[in-house]
């Protein structure tokens, strides 16, 4: 499955993206595609993103920045799976740099676990 869908996990509403194997046109676009149903929702929601496959460049990174910044009032806790070698200290400066609290996971289920607790 890629693109994004609001899943249920013990009870509690997660937004998951899922940008597996995407070029940075199609996670662009589903970046924004996410960030308008997350502020159609309106309510706030847990976060958890798949980025297995893929490598943020320049422009992802700048997408994510400004679709974090929009939706951070509607945002409990993030999460990230696919984060792995080169993708995790880039994804440190990032988090430390925008103020972000992403965490990363090694796994869709180890990353929904610590969302709903």
């Amino acid at each position: 499955m890629s693109g994004y869908s609001l899943i249920n996990y013990k009870g509690k509403d997660i937004l998951y993206v899922d940008y597996t194997g995407m070029s940075k046109d199609e996670i662009l676009r589903t970046m924004d595609e996410a960030t308008v149903y997350a502020l159609e929702l309106n309510k706030p929601l847990l976060r958890l993103s798949n980025m297995t496959g893929v490598f943020a460049v320049k422009e992802v990174v700048e997408k994510a920045k400004v679709s974090g910044k929009t939706t951070n009032h509607l945002t409990i806790k993030r999460a990230a799976v696919g984060i792995t070698g080169a993708k995790k200290v880039l994804f440190n400066a990032f988090n430390r740099f925008s103020g972000n609290s992403t965490r990363a996971f090694d796994t869709v289920d180890d990353a929904k676990d610590w969302l709903v607790i």
